[in-house]
């Protein structure tokens, strides 16, 4: 472990090579493309979430408080956010400088792993689907396995740096990058004592500053709701047929040499190695809700595991079949579907709300700077918001009926049940514009309001003129 045999200029080529191929392409690759779960079709919506809040903390100059529609939104701690804000600063709001960060991060995760495996290991976790579009995604997997990579490299050199990579992922993706601790025991006190000084100023900071918030959705929804138990949209599978089935079908090859490769690694005592993989394995089922990306961190340790036994040119077949096979492709994948409609409709520079039907757009609405955006969701104000917060009362999230287009971030979430409730927004909000699928405007009274559209379905109804 730690480079032995790995020149500085093989490892500066390793670095910049995974750069370009995970970058390459980034500025064209719509907003929340893709599928993440290949078996539900289930797009990155988090990428135009994160791209939202870092999009404010860069606008508003807040670095360490993140908001969603102008709530406070601790779905995740300050790391996830505050690289892609700087980022955004830094070089304007582009796709690119959205997936900076994450790029840079799935480089360093394959240098690292370089150095710890060698070019076999790197191989293998390119030629990987999950971990090539989670790379070139603005979102927290990519950063968490470089920081989690990092600790491990730096565990047995630098108490201090692996300390430093270990509140790093935690600060990125919570418990997720405190997996190292669970298995590397030496010098374990230092290691996590250092990385708890660095961790606990943000936390104690929210805590000050936005108590009740902060710890009802980050402390109490996030880790206790949400990871503990089963929420209410997970899979109906169990976890075991929800994991195989969506490991199979993302890649095969790494799925049959995780198991050899753990019994090779337990063989031939390279402890940390197998217990690399077996803590990721075993983290699947202690968590309560489900998420094909929750396999990212079993591929990369199975792609260390394994790189020691696999020749490097099985690999680079393995990865050159994944390229032409277009199972990992330069291809931008088709955007959400009414992206085009929203992003023509950006261009006319509104003043007005946009009431937006639904979140098929993967809230990438929330990046295009529209004055407002409030959504409307079937279902009821209640059973909509299983949260330790109260949103009702906060009047986040409201039914059509008790709507009353107060201030932002009121009315955030507007629940429907039926046609007479978009009905009721629509005369309730006549100064609107309001994004809706084309297929309701048959049940619908419009009034004096023109129609923008429609495109793949969807159309956008005007404010009423006065």
């Amino acid at each position: 472990m730690g480079g032995q045999g790995r020149s500085f200029a093989s490892q500066v080529l390793v670095f910049f090579a995974a750069a370009a191929y995970l970058g390459w392409g980034v500025w064209s690759v719509p907003l929340a493309s893709g599928y993440i779960d290949p078996v539900q079709k289930i797009r990155p919506q988090d990428e135009a979430l994160y791209s939202g809040i870092s999009i404010g903390m860069a606008e508003r100059g807040e670095w360490l408080t993140p908001r969603f529609l102008g709530r406070l939104a601790f779905v995740k701690p300050i790391m996830a956010f505050l690289p892609t804000a700087i980022a955004v600063k830094l070089f304007g709001e582009t796709l690119w400088s959205l997936r900076l960060f994450s790029v840079l991060c799935g480089a360093g995760a394959l240098l690292l792993l370089y150095r710890w495996q060698g070019l076999s290991a790197v191989l293998l976790l390119a030629a990987n689907p999950l971990f090539f579009l989670l790379a070139r995604r603005n979102l927290t997997d990519a950063p968490v396995l470089c920081a989690v990579l990092l600790t491990i490299v730096l565990w047995t050199k630098s108490p201090r740096g692996a300390g430093a990579a270990l509140a790093w992922g935690v600060l990125t993706k919570s418990v997720a990058g405190a997996v190292p601790a669970l298995f590397l025991w030496k010098g374990w006190t230092r290691v996590v004592a250092f990385a708890v000084l660095l961790i606990l100023p943000w936390h104690l900071y929210q805590l000050a500053a936005n108590r009740d918030w902060y710890w009802k959705e980050h402390v109490l929804d996030e880790h206790l709701q949400w990871g503990l138990k089963t929420p209410e949209n997970a899979a109906a599978e169990n976890h075991l047929r929800f994991y195989a089935t969506r490991a199979w079908a993302i890649d095969p090859a790494l799925t049959l040499l995780a198991p050899l490769a753990f019994g090779y690694c337990l063989y031939r005592k390279r402890y940390v190695e197998a217990s690399w993989l077996g803590v990721s394995a075993a983290v699947l089922f202690a968590f309560g809700y489900r998420n094909a990306t929750y396999l990212l961190p079993v591929f990369a340790a199975a792609s260390a595991a394994a790189g020691s036994r696999v020749h490097w040119g099985l690999a680079a077949v393995v990865l050159g079949y994944r390229l032409v096979s277009a199972e990992v492709s330069f291809v931008p994948p088709e955007p959400v579907p009414n992206s085009a409609l929203l992003t023509r409709f950006c261009t006319l520079k509104r003043t007005k709300t946009l009431l937006i039907d639904g979140v098929e757009d993967q809230f990438v609405a929330s990046t295009m700077h529209f004055p407002r955006i409030q959504y409307m969701l079937p279902g009821d104000a209640r059973t909509l918001a299983p949260s330790n917060i109260d949103f009702p009362a906060r009047r986040i999230i409201v039914d059509a009926k008790d709507f009353q287009n107060r201030p932002e971030p009121e009315e955030t979430v507007v629940v429907v049940r039926s046609a007479a409730d978009i009905q009721t927004l629509i005369d309730k909000a006549p100064d609107h514009d309001i994004l809706l699928k084309e297929e309701r405007l048959k049940d619908l009274r419009l009034g004096g309001r023109k129609l923008f559209g429609p495109e793949n379905g969807w159309v956008i109804a005007f404010a009423q003129a006065k």
